[in-house]
């Protein structure tokens, strides 16, 4: 199963990019920061597809296209935050700057990497369904701070 992420990074992104395309023609693409704020909504959906699951398998095992369905949704929301995020610094950063701040990208992504580590030492103490909803709530309160940042970085974008 680790590999369903790589290999749907692969697959998704021309579709993706095309229906990007598609939507910019038609002047309905959504900005940078509604595609982040997706992408975080997806991320909660994802880990409610997962809490469905342990729901509904009561503890048992659940069927593996559960978790096919999972990475599904999870690795389109990472093509809506992740390449977006890192094209957003680099546009935003002032000349002189932009190597650091790519920097402080890179260790916010540490940062979280290792929050992640922290939530995930919360699995064996947690109830499965409980613990994938509160995956998906960290999902809705990202999406509520990259909505907060609309304002002060839409400056930013209108002025490059």
């Amino acid at each position: 199963f680790q590999a369903f992420n790589p290999l749907m990074i692969f697959l998704f992104t021309p579709p993706l990019v095309s229906f990007w395309s598609r939507l910019s023609r038609a002047g309905r693409e959504p900005s940078t920061i509604g595609k982040m704020s997706l992408g975080c909504l997806g991320v909660a959906v994802s880990y409610g597809v997962m809490a469905l699951a342990a729901w509904t398998s009561d503890g048992g095992k659940a069927s593996w296209l559960w978790l096919l369905a999972f990475f599904c949704v999870i690795t389109v929301s990472e093509l809506h935050f992740s390449p977006i995020a890192l094209s957003l610094v680099s546009h935003v950063a002032p000349e002189g700057s932009r190597s650091a701040l790519m920097g402080v990208w890179f260790t916010s992504m540490f940062l979280g990497n290792l929050l992640a580590g922290w939530l995930g030492s919360l699995w064996s103490s947690v109830p499965s369904v409980y613990f994938f909803l509160l995956m998906g709530a960290l999902g809705v309160v990202g999406a509520l701070i990259v909505e907060a940042a609309r304002r002060p970085l839409g400056g930013l974008l209108s002025s490059r």
